[in-house]
């Protein structure tokens, strides 16, 4: 029966939220199994092979849900700072934008890590030029709505507003780190397929456009 069961298990990565929850409600329960299964010294040789293949199954199908979510989704244990902290108190453009009502002080732990699993998910569709809310409100596990209330209780920007910086931050990054040495290049790696309109927007944040500064590392 738990061959049959181990075979026909087909893991969904696409919802690391549901999959996590899985893991955490059965995961007690099986490893009980596992070493309640554990041969005895009075078990028959073959009833304890037998015994030891299942236990060793279900152990191997918990481990492997548990590898695919750490690999495959939104990081469970988050370290480190927000990105858009750094940009906005390194950036007056940046700050007018937010009208200055970022405080990174008042911003909990809990709701860092929530911008740091949001960056990550944004990060890993930068090249995408059309990305898409309603699946990144998905990935997040939240409505579209709760998605814009949020990004703008925390950072007080509009959803659309936050990835342009975001954006644009890592078309800086690859310019200053010579990872790209076209303006066309640096675009299209961030998701912008109108060379003109991105150097508009670089501009605007940055204060030289993507060309002067390309130049001015040479």
């Amino acid at each position: 029966m738990m061959n049959e069961i181990t075979k026909s298990t087909t893991i969904d990565w696409s919802s690391p939220d549901i999959l996590n929850q899985i893991v955490q409600n059965i995961k007690n329960p099986l490893e009980n199994i596992i070493e309640a299964s554990k041969p005895s010294i009075t078990d028959n040789k073959n009833h304890s092979e037998i015994i030891f293949s299942s236990s060793k199954q279900i152990n191997d199908l918990i481990e492997e849900i548990i590898d695919g979510i750490k690999s495959k989704s939104v990081s469970l244990t988050v370290q480190g700072r927000p990105e858009i902290f750094d940009i906005y108190e390194s950036n007056k453009n940046v700050q007018d934008l937010c009208e200055n009502k970022i405080n990174p002080q008042k911003v909990t732990k809990l709701d860092q890590d929530w911008l740091l699993n949001l960056e990550k998910e944004i990060y890993s569709s930068i090249s995408q030029n059309d990305l898409n809310l309603y699946e990144l409100s998905y990935k997040m596990a939240v409505s579209e709505r709760q998605l814009h209330r949020k990004i703008a209780n925390l950072v007080n920007l509009t959803p659309n507003k936050y990835i342009r910086i975001l954006r644009l931050h890592k078309a800086k990054h690859m310019i200053d780190n010579y990872i790209q040495n076209s303006i066309s290049q640096v675009a299209y790696s961030v998701g912008y397929n109108d060379v003109h309109y991105f150097s508009k927007l670089f501009v605007n944040q940055y204060d030289i456009s993507p060309k002067d500064l390309i130049n001015s590392l040479r």
